[in-house]
This record gives structure tokens, C-alpha cells and sequence, in this order.
């Protein structure tokens, strides 16, 4: 899995708390607003689905699993690497949190 060192994804990540789901009209992406800062974070419908994954309860490799059994014909391989930068990302915005 493709993730960034400088922003290490936890063993079992978990959704920040306080993160707030809006589904934009008219359009394939979501916005997630931070009720604390009042920042917001728009993502692609995929990579919304991958931070409701976070739960505390799968590793970044079965949030991969679950989302590539989830699309026909898709490569897992890519579908790892992607999640992993995906997931990297997250942890980057601090979007994310667990027991890294």
C-alpha cells in the first residue's frame, strides 16, 4: 500500500469526531465540515465512502477489501494503493485518528 510516511494512517483508523456529512446537489462530491473550526473538506463520493470505513474497527486493508469486492472488475492492487494515499491524505487533514 502507497501511504506517506510523514502522515502514518493508524492500525484501525477511526473518523474524526465532530466530522458532519453533506451530500452537494447536482454533484458526484461530499463535503465533510468540521463542527469545531468550521473548516470543511470536499472529497469524491469513493473517497467519502472509504472515511466512513474509518471506524476503529478495519485496518486500512479491509477498508481496500470492502471497497474493491464493492466495484466489478476493479484491480485490488490499485484499489490498496489508492485507498492507502486516500487514507494518507485523511491523516494528513487530520480527518482521522486510532491507535497510530
Amino acid at each position: 500500500m502507497r501511504e506517506n510516511p510523514d502522515f502514518p494512517v493508524p492500525e484501525f483508523p477511526r473518523k474524526r469526531q465532530g466530522l458532519v456529512r453533506e451530500e452537494l446537489q447536482e454533484s458526484d462530491d461530499v463535503i465533510f465540515i468540521d463542527n469545531a473550526s468550521g473548516s470543511n473538506f470536499a472529497m469524491n463520493r469513493m473517497a467519502a465512502i472509504i472515511l466512513e470505513l474509518c471506524d476503529g474497527a478495519h485496518t486500512p486493508e479491509a477498508i481496500a477489501s470492502i471497497i474493491s469486492e464493492s466495484v466489478p472488475k476493479s484491480d485490488p492492487e490499485q484499489v490498496a494503493s489508492d485507498t492507502a494515499a486516500i487514507l494518507s491524505e485523511f491523516s494528513a487533514y487530520g480527518l482521522i485518528d486510532g491507535d497510530g
